[in-house]
């Protein structure tokens, strides 16, 4: 009896050893985010469950957090040594936070070449910043031309390719009955970068050279003027929106209702498309390509880096590489995200949709804004020459090459 005890004790022991051993190796890392609610619960619900599930040494624990909020937190926690180990960072943040010394480059990681390979040219852009790699994209999305098909067959056109056709087309779509607008052929979305850029770069036009030193000769260069001045007319004959000239204007509301032939817009407005208005007969198009020859859009979305204070790195780079894997991309992609990786594309959501596969082609060629830490900056004084130009308080190449000018001084 004794003997049994004795080995009751000692089997215990060992038990509570073993337990013990196995929770100093298990590992927390936080992952700060800005998901929406329904992202969010994918996240908590689906994908760090499998990661857990694949590496029960390491836990994650998921904090969701506003948009400046997040930018914020980051700063002022890691100046006290504190913060994330990963974070889901907005694209336009990644080389202000690397230039601050918040990131950890991520080029010296086992399997990083990799997934450089496996990612789209555009997202990946906004990760490089002085020499290395800050980051991966985690998330996407671009611009493409919405149309209603109705609208567009009863009229005898199709989806223009360049910008010759989108001014014939916009123009014989666009109604106006007593001096009042029945119906505006195209909504641009207003004058701003996000929405601009698309049309300068495929005409050829840009905001810098390609190694970001130097605005002049670029932003204004001719594909850049060509562009502001072509969309300043178009503007100015009335074919487009009001939201042009930063007026009130429901973009959405107007294309369902028929006041609004077509518009550009991310994956998130056919998806509400589908939802509320299944019935809806809807086509989608690449953005028109002008003097550049090509098609052109904007990169958006967000990256995933991380910190440089991380005291698990090891440990968030296996979740950043799982983030990155088939498997997750294709989880968020069941809810609208657009893979970031290529092999991602094949998910049946993909392949049976009418409008993702356009997204995807469009996102092979799509550049993102200057990753540059003075962006924000940047792109002020980039939308106020656009704001000067369109509202007739300069011409498109007196505001463009003063704002070439202030562009130069910050990008030293």
């Amino acid at each position: 009896m004794r003997q049994i005890r004795k080995s009751l004790v000692v089997w215990v022991g060992l038990l509570v050893l073993f337990l013990a051993q196995t929770a100093s190796a298990q590992v927390t890392i936080s992952f700060w985010h800005g998901y929406s609610e329904l992202e969010t619960q994918v996240l908590v619900e689906q994908v760090i469950p499998a990661f857990e599930a694949q590496h029960p040494n390491i836990k994650v624990e998921a904090i969701r957090l506003g948009y400046d909020e997040l930018r914020d937190k980051v700063v002022t926690t890691a100046a006290a040594g504190g913060g994330p180990d990963v974070m889901r960072l907005d694209i336009i943040w990644t080389p202000g936070f690397a230039a601050s010394g918040l990131l950890e480059p991520l080029d010296r990681y086992e399997g990083f070449q990799e997934l450089l390979s496996e990612v789209y040219p555009g997202p990946l852009s906004t990760n490089y910043y002085a020499g290395a790699y800050y980051g991966l994209p985690l998330t996407t999305n671009t611009q493409i031309y919405v149309y209603n098909e109705e609208i567009f067959e009863q009229a005898g056109v199709a989806a223009p390719r360049t910008f010759d056709e989108f001014e014939q087309v916009s123009r014989l779509l666009t109604r106006q009955e007593g001096g009042e607008t029945q119906r505006w052929g195209y909504d641009i979305g207003g004058p701003w970068a996000w929405h601009l850029l698309p049309w300068i770069w495929s005409n050829g036009g840009d905001v810098t050279d390609p190694d970001i030193t130097t605005a002049s000769g670029y932003l204004d260069g001719p594909g850049t003027i060509g562009a502001l001045e072509r969309i300043t007319e178009w503007a100015m004959a009335g074919f487009l929106a009001p939201n042009i000239f930063q007026q009130g204007f429901d973009s959405w509301g107007s294309f369902v209702n028929g006041q609004l032939a077509a518009r550009q817009d991310g994956p998130w407005f056919p998806r509400w498309i589908e939802e509320n208005y299944p019935g809806m007969r809807v086509g989608y198009a690449l953005i028109p390509a002008g003097a550049g020859g090509e098609s052109i859009s904007v990169v958006g979305g967000e990256n995933i880096a991380m910190a440089s204070g991380s005291a698990h790195k090891a440990e968030a780079w296996t979740f950043v590489k799982f983030m990155l894997s088939e498997e997750a991309q294709s989880m968020m992609a069941a809810i609208g995200q657009i893979p970031v990786i290529r092999s991602a594309i094949y998910i049946p959501e993909f392949q049976e949709s009418k409008y993702y596969p356009v997204y995807l082609e469009q996102i092979a060629t799509a550049r993102a804004r200057t990753p540059h830490p003075n962006y924000s900056q940047i792109e002020q004084v980039i939308q106020a020459a656009f704001w000067q130009a369109i509202s007739g308080e300069a011409s498109p190449r007196a505001a463009l090459e003063d704002a070439a000018r202030q562009v130069n001084a910050l990008l030293r």
